[in-house]
């Protein structure tokens, strides 16, 4: 995927926005609106993250979204579904206020996938799917409907990011697999967390 050079960072507590999920949002903060316009008029991207970097130089890893649809209300308020592309890495802030602009880098598994990395990452896929299987209360989608999908899933990357995004409520665990780059790692990770 062809990432644009530069994109607008809307700053949500406590909010962890993954690959693969939607978001609807409520624009209504002026900053805000600007950011979606100019959004809308370029590469129609923009990112999520939980938290402000605390300086130009701190880098941040965020989710990069899609604006799929986008509906204006006569007050300037717009409500939108962003979906979820890529986890990015944000760095070199040219502009922290009204909102940021950053520039964005893909956070790829540094990983080979080689025989004995495989054998893994389907081992503990294997395990969280039975972690899965297990789950009796969700919070959110058909947990039914989401078991049939992720069943079928050959990605383990979208494995990971759908059942975290899905299943993990607590916004620090939530980021930091958002930010880990292996993908044996992140699997690891999210098996402990279920």
């Amino acid at each position: 995927m062809n990432l644009p050079e530069q994109v607008g960072v809307m700053v949500l507590p406590q909010t962890v926005f993954f690959p693969h999920h939607l978001l609807p949002l409520h624009i209504f903060e002026p900053r805000y609106r600007t950011m979606l316009q100019q959004a809308l008029e370029g590469c129609r991207m923009f990112a999520v993250a939980g938290e402000l970097p605390p300086s130009r130089k701190t880098t941040l890893v965020a989710g990069l979204g899609l604006i799929r649809s986008c509906v204006q209300q006569p007050d300037g308020t717009s409500n939108l579904v962003l979906q979820g592309l890529a986890r990015v890495r944000l760095q070199h802030f040219v502009q922290t206020s009204p909102f940021c602009i950053a520039s964005p880098e893909p956070v790829e598994d540094p990983e080979p996938a080689t025989p004995a990395s495989l054998v893994t990452r389907e081992a503990l896929v294997a395990k969280i799917l039975e972690k899965v299987e297990q789950m009796e209360n969700p919070i959110g989608p058909s947990l039914e409907d989401v078991k049939k999908f992720i069943r079928h899933l050959d990605d383990p990357h979208a494995l990971v990011d759908l059942i975290a995004g899905c299943f993990l409520r607590d916004p620090k665990t939530r980021q930091t697999i958002l930010e880990t780059a292996p993908l044996t790692d992140r699997l690891r990770l999210l098996l402990q967390s279920l």
